[in-house]
């Protein structure tokens, strides 16, 4: 009966997308894209392969399979993998990777929108990242002979998909599960009462980790970075800027409130996620009242760096966390914290907004006293005191960030080990 009605609000869902698609360019647009690159994987075959489908809502999560999708590749040459995403915030720009055999996005859960998929690659396992379950991607799988797993699960306390009305759905499309595979002790919890007794259920981690750390011990940063570190040891040896990354406005006005009634020595290093000139303009003569500020692009060799540099080119930020003392991480004034892993992984402590329900790791990272998640101006002003202040605080608290990384390395050969001794049974 639950899917009955869930079936029925998506075919009304479908049919008002498709009347506005008649009048809205940008709703047009979105499902023709999602139509397109469904449509173009046919003209591929899995030749006799072991087909693997891979399943990640958006951009950390594929970050996610694409670390299980390198572990699977190393252990099993014969297999084709299909990796989907929900998101169109996924750039196709993402569909040139190599570790999949095709990506598309995937369609809206209607209940037949899967039958020639799974009919076409007929795969034997279906892993889906993190928390993306649709219900009707579940139940076809299911209905057409294909495993599938849960991996990297997280589940918030306050999860629509927990709340009464959303309940008895997630429970039945859990059903389906052949796994389910939580990303840390303390998001088992969250579980209780959802999963089946047939479903196996343990905790395996968090494959983003990995990922991770092998950008960091294998990748470089722009190169106009590693000359300017180069050319500015002596400061580095000396000081420990903080990391501002990924600002948005929200996040920048913040810092302004802080800077308006407190004073300190410190040095700041601002990432903004979209570096937008009007925005940058306005903003550098109201930091100029507390400080020096320089823009990385247009420094000089030999020129002292200032109290708040803001660095305007890509390919930076995650390197730059290991010159910190801290950092805040941006995004969760908006819609979802951005990547807190890379500075936990440097030994950072990590401050942010109040949104980050959509990052397990960040929840974890607040129960183990490694972040603070600020609900409001006043409370983000305290913390980045705090912080500022109190050099053993930051240390004990980039300790336990850093082991908590560490620690859930390994997770991809975890979850292989236990999905295909179970799959080929």
């Amino acid at each position: 009966m639950v899917y009955f009605f869930y079936n029925t609000l998506i075919l009304l869902i479908f049919f008002i997308l498709k009347i506005l698609s008649l009048f809205v360019k940008s709703v047009r647009e979105e499902l023709k894209k999602r139509e397109s690159s469904i449509s173009r994987i046919f003209s591929k075959s899995a030749e006799g392969k072991f087909v693997i489908w891979l399943h990640a809502a958006s951009v950390g999560e594929l970050d996610q399979a694409k670390a299980l999708s390198e572990t699977i590749r190393k252990k099993n040459k014969n297999v084709f993998i299909i990796q989907s995403v929900f998101s169109s915030s996924v750039k196709e720009s993402s569909f040139t990777d190599p570790l999949a055999d095709l990506y598309f996005y995937l369609p809206l859960d209607k209940p037949y929108a899967y039958d020639r998929i799974l009919t076409h690659f007929k795969p034997q396992v279906l892993l889906v990242m993190a928390w993306d379950t649709w219900p009707n991607l579940l139940k076809t799988a299911s209905r057409m002979g294909t495993k599938s797993y849960l991996c990297c699960a997280s589940l918030s306390s306050g999860s629509s998909r927990k709340n009464p009305l959303v309940r008895s759905l997630t429970k039945a499309s859990f059903q389906y599960l052949s796994g389910i595979y939580p990303s840390h002790e303390l998001m088992a919890k969250e579980f209780i009462g959802l999963v089946s007794s047939k479903t196996d259920f343990q905790v395996l981690g968090d494959t983003r980790f990995e990922s991770v750390l092998g950008k960091l011990e294998t990748k470089s940063p722009n190169p106009a970075f590693t000359q300017f570190v180069s050319d500015q040891k002596e400061f580095l040896n000396k000081n420990k800027p903080i990391i501002f990354g990924s600002t948005y406005g929200v996040c920048e006005e913040r810092l302004t409130s802080y800077l308006k009634t407190h004073s300190d020595d410190a040095y700041y290093w601002i990432f903004p996620h979209k570096w937008e000139s009007d925005r940058m303009e306005n903003w550098i003569p109201i930091l100029k009242q507390y400080g020096t500020v320089g823009v990385f692009s247009r420094l000089k060799k030999e020129e002292t760096l200032p109290k708040f540099l803001l660095f305007d080119l890509m390919g930076i930020l995650a390197f730059a966390y290991q010159y910190g003392s801290f950092a805040y991480v941006g995004g969760a004034w908006r819609h979802r914290v951005h990547n807190t892993i890379e500075p936990a992984a440097l030994g950072l402590p990590v401050i942010t907004g109040p949104k980050i329900s959509n990052a397990p790791e960040a929840i974890v990272m607040q129960e183990l006293g490694g972040l603070f998640r600020t609900e409001n101006e006043f409370e983000f002003v305290q913390k980045l005191d705090l912080l500022i202040k109190d050099k053993n605080l930051r240390e004990k608290m980039g300790r336990g960030n850093r082991n908590f990384v560490v620690e859930n390395r390994g997770a991809s050969e975890k979850i292989y080990n236990r999905v295909f001794a179970d799959a080929q049974n």
